[in-house]
This record gives structure tokens, sequence and C-alpha cells, in this order.
């Protein structure tokens, strides 16, 4: 009897297309394989590795490293990658939905067309990371770092980026509507022509940043640091920016109709041809210095 229920397990497996004697967790660990979906994988040295194409979904990677690893259009969707190191890895067209990544380091890893929906990076290192279309949406991102990362044309919707540490990146086009941004540094950010619609930036930095023609309407910016930002031509209509400071900024062709602006700071700000119909601006201190009545 027991015979013949080992004769049929092999047959079984056999029509799967397997070995009798297969087990995904040694071949993956020997190279003979890219395939081990929800297999536990935690602490694997993976340095240089070709991963092209593994279907990894719903392993466990915690502290795994992928050091240059070519990991390009693989799907590890719902993977365990806490502390996981990525730098200089592939991961363009890489699946990794659902991905707990949180303190993991991408430093220098490239992720153009990445799909990291509903993610969690939380304190993840991503300075100088390639993000480039990258799909962000719904992922938390809270306190992670991304200095000098590219993240042009990338899908930021409803992220949370609170306590994030983004100067020097590039975030043209991006999409950030809906994002939490609060007490972000955004310092010298490329921002040309980016969404923010919905967005909070409640007591975050964009001091320096470039935000030229920038979709911020409904954005929520209560506290705001915008000092010498450039915003020419940029839809801040309906903003609530109470207590924001827009020293030195250009904000000519700006439109801040409807916007709350009170007890502001618009000293030296340029706002040559704004719009300002409507504008909220009690206790703002105005370009030439004096207090708005």
């Amino acid at each position: 009897m027991i015979r013949a229920l080992a004769t049929a397990a092999a047959l079984l497996l056999g029509w799967a297309g397997l070995p009798a004697n297969a087990d995904p967790v040694a071949d993956f660990k020997a190279g003979t394989s890219k395939d081990c979906l929800g297999c536990s994988l935690a602490g694997l040295d993976l340095k240089h590795r070709d991963l092209r194409g593994a279907k990894l979904a719903g392993a466990d990677l915690t502290g795994a490293d992928f050091y240059a690893a070519d990991f390009s259009g693989a799907d590890c969707s719902g993977c365990r990658l806490d502390g996981a190191r990525f730098k200089r890895a592939n991961l363009s067209r890489a699946n990794l939905s659902k991905a707990t990544l949180t303190n993991a380091n991408l430093h220098a890893a490239i992720l153009p067309d990445a799909v990291l929906t509903a993610a969690d990076l939380s304190g993840a290192n991503l300075n100088r990371t390639d993000l480039r279309r990258a799909d962000f949406s719904g992922a938390k991102l809270a306190g992670a770092m991304l200095y000098g990362a590219e993240l042009s044309g990338a899908k930021l919707i409803g992220a949370d980026l609170s306590g994030g540490l983004v100067g020097h990146a590039s975030l043209a086009r991006a999409d950030l509507s809906k994002a939490n941004i609060v007490r972000a540094d955004f310092t010298e950010t490329l921002l040309r022509g980016a969404w923010l619609t919905g967005a909070t930036l409640d007591g975050s930095v964009f001091e320096h940043s470039d935000l030229r023609d920038a979709k911020a309407n409904g954005v929520s910016a209560v506290g705001t640091g915008f000092s010498w930002a450039d915003l020419r031509g940029a839809d801040l209509s309906g903003a609530k920016a109470d207590g924001a400071v827009f020293y030195s900024a250009d904000l000519r062709g700006t439109d801040l109709g409807r916007a709350t602006l009170t007890n502001g700071v618009l000293r030296r700000a340029h706002t040559d041809a704004a719009n300002l119909d409507g504008t909220v601006l009690t206790g703002t201190q105005m370009p030439d210095g004096t207090t708005h009545q």
C-alpha cells in the first residue's frame, strides 16, 4: 500500500514537471532554479546572482544580500525583505507590490518601471536610486531616505512620505496626489510639472526647490517652508497654507486664488501676475514688508 502511494506521488510530480525528489529551497540555494514561491530564504547571500524573471512571491528573504544582482522582471510580490541589501542591484520592472522592505538598503539600485504598490519601505535607504516611472501608489515610505533619487514620472498616489529625506531628488512630472508628506525634507528638489493635488505638506521644507507648473490645488501646506522656491506657473488654488513661508520665493504667474495664507510670509517674494483673487492674507507679511490687515 505504501509503495503504491509513493508510486502515485511520483507520477503526480512527474505530471507537474517536477522530479520526485524536488526540493525548491535546495535548488534555489544551489542556483539551479530561480523560482521558490513562499520559501524561507532569510539571510541568503545572493550577490551578483542572475534572478531575472524569478518567481518568489510570498518568500521570506529577510536580511538577504542582493548586491549587484539582476532581479529585473522578477515577481517578489508579498515578499518579506526587511533589512535586505539591494545596493547596485537591477530591479527594473520587478513586482514588489505589498512587499515589506523596512530598513532595506537600495542605495544606487536600478528600479525603473518597478511596481511597489502598497509596499512598506519605512526607513529604507533609497539614496541615489533610479526609480523612474516606478509605481509607489499607497506605499509606506515614512522616514525613508531618497536623497538624490531619480523619480521622474513616478507614481506616489496616496503614498506616505512623512519624515522622508528627499533633498536634491528629481520628481519631475511625478504624481504625488493625496500623498502624506508631513515634516519631510524636499530641499532643492525638482518637482517641475508634478501633481500634488490634495496632498498634505504640513511642516515640510521645500526651500530652493523647483515647483514650476506643479499642480497643487487643494493642497494642505500649513507651516510649510517654500523660501527661495521657484513656483512660477504653479497651481495652489484653494490651498490651505496658514503660516507657510514664501520668503524670496518666485510666485510670478502662480495661482493662489481662494487659498488661505493667514500669518504667512511673502516678504521679498516675486508676485507679478500671481492670482490672489479671494486669497486670505490676514496677518501675512507682504512682499514690501508690511503686514496685511
